[in-house]
């Protein structure tokens, strides 16, 4: 299992002696679709001049201002999404990146007045395409159900893993989350039946979006699902770091801690 962050390089970069496997990006920041190449090259030599430890993971597929549902009211720019999507993909293959998540809030959500259904199949269609490209570059998408006050489709787990699995052969992958799961009053178990789909997890204390270990959050009823169900990915932290410098090494520990509570519990 690898145990990561999200973070910008450049943050990272003043903690030389973090104890992360890897550290999760931002599409927008990081591999910037809608800039230059050679932006990119010179932020990607720069990223890997500092870092002791690979990006392996980029959040933020799409800015909250880049509409993707067409609508009988409202056109889609297809060409401008191929582009944008077609260039993340191959930049985060120059990277390292192996998962891309699509979270997105904004940009796939319902339009007011727009079939739900419709909205869905046009986020499936989407997955499915993406995906297929994806295999190209080595690059898994991973959908992100997000709590319902951040998005007003594909909310919970369950939701985003019949999406998942009705374009399977795709390689489509899935997203858990547990601040979100939270948010949304899932439980843990849900987890158990899209346990074919994962393919990225993010935690985060329920109060405040906290670091784990600031409020003393138990994750092991989620990590105790995922270890029967056989994840061993990567876990990234996703929280608001109120001062990383002194909460980011303890939240590591806390989930690397509570992860290993289970492997212990078992042996014993």
């Amino acid at each position: 299992m690898k145990f990561g962050i999200c973070a910008s390089f450049r943050q990272v970069a003043a903690f030389p002696a973090l104890n992360v496997d890897y550290l999760e990006e931002n599409v927008q920041h990081f591999l910037m679709p809608e800039r230059s190449q050679e932006a990119f090259a010179e932020q990607l030599r720069e990223a890997r001049r500092v870092l002791p430890f690979p990006i392996e993971v980029a959040n933020v597929f799409f800015p909250g201002n880049f509409p993707l549902l067409a609508t009988p009211e409202r056109s889609v720019d297809r060409e401008r999404v191929e582009r944008y999507v077609r260039t993340v993909l191959r930049r985060a293959e120059e990277a390292g990146i192996r998962v891309i998540v699509f979270g997105s809030g904004g940009a796939r959500a319902c339009p007011e007045g727009y079939e739900r259904a419709e909205a869905i199949q046009q986020i499936a269609d989407y997955l499915a395409t993406w995906s297929d490209w994806g295999k190209e570059h080595g690059v898994r998408i991973a959908l992100e159900p997000l709590r319902y006050q951040e998005t007003n489709v594909i909310n919970t787990v369950a939701e985003g893993g019949e999406l998942v699995a009705s374009i399977a052969t795709s390689g489509a992958g899935l997203l858990v989350d547990t601040y979100h799961m939270a948010s949304n009053r899932e439980a843990p178990a849900s987890i158990a039946v899209v346990a074919p789909y994962l393919a990225h997890v993010h935690v985060a204390e329920l109060e405040e979006r906290s670091a784990p270990g600031v409020h003393g959050e138990d994750f092991r009823p989620y990590f105790s699902v995922l270890q029967q169900c056989g994840y061993d990915q990567r876990i990234s932290i996703e929280c608001h770091w109120k001062d990383m410098a002194t909460e980011v090494g303890p939240a590591l520990e806390t989930i690397r801690a509570q992860w290993m509570w289970y492997s212990q519990a078992e042996r014993d």
